[in-house]
């Protein structure tokens, strides 16, 4: 295992210009351009620590140092800070320095032996710590929805198994939320569609696909459609999948898109599946209240303050509603 004070001198070499300028004859190589490393640091402890570099970041030493792909390094090119990535390395460096030293010291309490942030620790084998989601999504805004869909399997081909991403059912999810948030409905199907593929025993992959299908297809083909869809979902995954709490967000969810035929006839639907559920009929009077059919936003609060007598917002909006209606009734009068 590889100590603590060899960590911190480690982490401040990856690009920080550990340079071999004398090598070969001499019984010892001396270091140039070493900016954080003692300068007695030894040849054996510098070169492992290099090699747990090119591991926490999956690359070859050119990364950082001049060099060409599969060519002994000339002499004096470790000591050259001609890439970029020296410059963004020794930023990294400080902050890791700063968070070992300066910021986790502070806390009340620490696991011992106590957690030192490493390189490793958030870029996991890859040059760039990004979630799997925020690199799909780059993809697919510079190139839609089949490049999005090539580049998870070649990611999937070459990381799954390690600790590179997560290749659960969540960075997909998240993806195909972001992704309708742009108004592409359709690629976001196509990705909650594959997250089932990828992960057809989880209950959270099915329960997204079956919201994403519910919400398009009483959005975009109608009532009747949409119910037929919903009983083909219900027959494929199960009550557990196609619940009561999933056709509820289905309809708020089209509420909140100002959609609301499709939002009514998902809601009036769940009271249909479930009428002994006073919250079921809670949102279908949201959905008439919204409608702006206030008599039948009325009776189905009143319905559901009957099978849940603790609902206060069915309280409250039966109070609203009747002094809304009685007020339109005396103008009716006049």
């Amino acid at each position: 295992m590889i100590g603590s004070s060899m960590i911190r001198r480690g982490i401040a070499v990856l690009i920080l210009g550990c340079v071999a300028a004398s090598v070969g004859a001499q019984s010892h190589e001396e270091f140039t351009n070493l900016k954080v490393l003692p300068k007695d640091i030894k040849p054996e402890e510098l070169r492992g620590m290099m090699n747990g570099f090119t591991r926490a970041l999956g690359v070859r030493c050119i990364y950082c140092h001049v060099g060409e792909e599969g060519k002994p390094f000339k002499p004096g090119a470790f000591a050259l800070d001609d890439k970029p990535t020296k410059a963004k390395a020794r930023v990294m460096i400080a902050m890791l320095r700063d968070l070992n030293d300066k910021y986790l010291p502070t806390l009340e309490s620490r696991a011992n032996p106590a957690i030192r942030v490493q390189c490793v620790t958030c870029h996991r084998g890859a040059t760039q710590p990004r979630m799997l989601q925020d690199v799909l999504k780059s993809v697919y805004d510079t190139g839609g929805i089949d490049s999005t869909l090539a580049r998870y399997q070649s990611l999937r081909d070459r990381y799954y198994g390690r600790f590179t991403y997560d290749f659960g059912e969540v960075p997909l999810a998240d993806l195909a939320n972001a992704v309708r948030d742009d108004g592409q409905a359709d690629d976001a199907a196509r990705l909650l569609s594959l997250n089932l593929d990828m992960n057809p025993a989880s209950a959270f992959a099915k329960r997204q696909f079956a919201a994403s299908a519910m919400t398009q297809t009483f959005g975009n083909a109608g009532a009747d459609s949409g119910t037929a869809a919903y009983h083909a979902l219900k027959a494929r995954f199960g009550d557990a999948i196609v619940s009561e709490e999933m056709v509820n967000n289905v309809g708020y969810q089209l509420l909140f898109q100002h959609k609301l035929d499709p939002a009514l006839a998902v809601l009036k639907l769940n009271v249909a599946e479930h009428p002994s559920s006073g919250n079921a009929y809670d949102s279908m009077g949201e959905a008439y209240n919204a409608h702006g059919d206030s008599k039948l936003a009325l009776a189905a609060y009143t319905k559901s303050l009957e099978l849940d007598p603790t609902n206060d917002n069915a309280q409250k909006k039966i109070v609203e509603l009747g002094a809304k209606l009685k007020t339109a009734g005396k103008k009716k009068k006049k």
